[in-house]
């Protein structure tokens, strides 16, 4: 038994998980391209480019996504993918590739359990939270 997140993303699945790999060192597995799927004949040729599935390994976690349409995407909600980090500046670090078009909920700081924490949604609508631990 095994268990990954799945995130739906707005059309750019493929940025993000390429933006993860550069960022967080993550390996990307699967990339499929609708263009490339069963879906190919049902989806207009704007939506060929769209990713049906993908998924990326970060430090052994696996997260998986896709690209949803329009109607059927909702900004995600609800949970945090809480990554943890070795030093304050590996915090610090991470947070500004993160932070940079993205929502700053909390910069980094101390709090009583981190000498650096903080809580950001990317550019790609994704929620995180940092800990140094």
């Amino acid at each position: 038994m095994s268990l990954s997140l799945h995130i739906d993303f707005n059309g750019n699945c493929q940025q993000a998980f390429e933006f993860y790999a550069a960022n967080l060192q993550g390996k990307i597995g699967t990339m499929l391209q609708v263009k490339d799927s069963p879906l190919a004949q049902q989806e207009s040729s704007e939506w060929q480019d769209k990713i049906v599935h993908a998924n990326i390994n970060i430090h052994n976690i696996e997260l998986a996504g896709a690209d949803v349409k329009p109607k059927q995407y909702h900004k995600p909600r609800g949970f945090y993918l809480l990554l943890g980090l070795t030093s304050e500046s590996a915090v610090k670090d991470i947070y500004n590739k993160l932070a940079e078009h993205g929502e700053v909920i909390l910069p980094p700081q101390k709090t009583f359990w981190s000498p650096c924490y903080a809580i950001v949604t990317d550019r790609f609508a994704v929620p995180w939270k940092l800990n140094c631990s």
